[in-house]
């Protein structure tokens, strides 16, 4: 049965702006003004603005909203997993680069799955996103054609294949990993366990070079052990927990990736072993929880905030200015050697 109050509309029509200007007694542009927050308005029309807005149960369209307005301002964020510590901080920090920009962020996930990262970007270039921020699965960039064909600007970030045609920002993670591998030789480690994510990944394929460049040089080259532990937390734990049974530990570990750090702490708690005594541990990235156990984990700490900036600077200089050859940028991570690490056997 209609509603009774025209206002309202029918059961199944969604309340627009002019619903809630009708209720309200006021202009639509009063209504659009109280909404968004700019103009004066008297305090008694707000009121009856916010009263009607709850009544009809009224809430904006966002894409029809961007698609009203001159410039486009929703910018899209797709990394692989939200619940992985590194993604979730860089989420948070493209969110404040947009809120203090004036953009709204969208993000979404992969879940580590190429068919799903393509699905997303597709969606998000139906909310007519204003830009992308990409970390990519693979080789080619996702779904690139739709990209270039819309003029949508895209910024990949952490795993950034070598050719990509779209500007990219990246970590050092070769030479940060060779830092790593040089200071446990440095310490007398002649045995060193490298836990890895899947080789696919260009973060990884990065990291190994620099690794095993720098075990190479130390003279290492056959010493290094490297377990592969699939992309998640519980691939790792089945991947560390298998290693570790096998015995004969090397004297210090380095997990590529903060999946695999937890995972091998959780070994050395199970079998009684004791860091750095038993097995010095080291981290790529560095997530809340390594500062506060005891002893705190070693860390190469990617620094989440410059690889946001950066990214984000480079995107709204492509929505000002378009066109022009592909930039890469490098950020440089920082290494903090905790208490974990010391000389074998100390």
């Amino acid at each position: 049965m209609p509603d009774p109050d025209p206002a309202r509309g029918t059961a199944s029509e969604r309340p627009t702006i002019h619903d809630v200007a009708r209720l309200a007694n006021v202009s639509p542009a009063t209504v659009s003004k109280v909404l968004r927050g700019v103009g004066a308005v008297k305090a008694d029309n707000a009121a009856r603005i916010h009263q009607a807005v709850r009544e009809l149960g009224f809430r904006i369209d966002p894409l029809a909203a961007n698609l009203r307005r001159s410039r486009r301002s929703i910018v899209g964020l797709v990394v692989p997993d939200f619940r992985n510590p590194f993604f979730g901080s860089i989420v948070a920090a493209f969110e404040r680069l947009a809120e203090s920009s004036g953009y709204r962020l969208v993000a979404v996930s992969s879940s580590e799955k190429p068919e799903r990262e393509g699905s997303q970007i597709e969606a998000l270039l139906d909310w007519r996103v204003a830009g992308l921020i990409v970390v990519p699965m693979g080789e080619t960039p996702p779904v690139q054609a739709s990209i270039r064909d819309q003029n949508v600007p895209m910024v990949l970030i952490d795993r950034v294949p070598d050719e990509t045609g779209f500007d990219k920002v990246a970590v050092n993670n070769a030479e940060a990993s060779a830092a790593v591998i040089r200071h446990l030789a440095g310490l007398g480690h002649r045995r060193i366990l490298v836990a890895c994510a899947s080789p696919e990944r260009t973060t990884m394929r990065e990291r190994m070079r620099g690794v095993m460049a720098a075990a190479e040089a130390a003279g290492l080259a056959g010493a290094v052990e490297v377990v592969a532990c699939g992309h998640d937390v519980a691939s790792a734990m089945a991947a560390m927990a298998e290693r570790f049974a096998a015995g004969n530990l090397p004297t210090a570990a380095f997990a590529l990736f903060s999946p695999a750090t937890l995972a091998i702490l959780r070994e050395v708690e199970r079998r009684g072993l004791a860091v750095p005594r038993d097995l010095s541990v080291v981290g790529f990235d560095d997530v809340e929880w390594m500062q506060v156990t005891h002893p705190p984990i070693a860390a190469v700490i990617q620094p989440i905030e410059e690889i946001a900036g950066t990214a984000w600077t480079q995107l709204m200089h492509r929505l000002a200015n378009p066109g022009g050859a592909p930039c890469s940028f490098e950020v440089t991570c920082r290494l903090d050697f905790r208490a974990s690490v010391a000389p074998p056997g100390q």
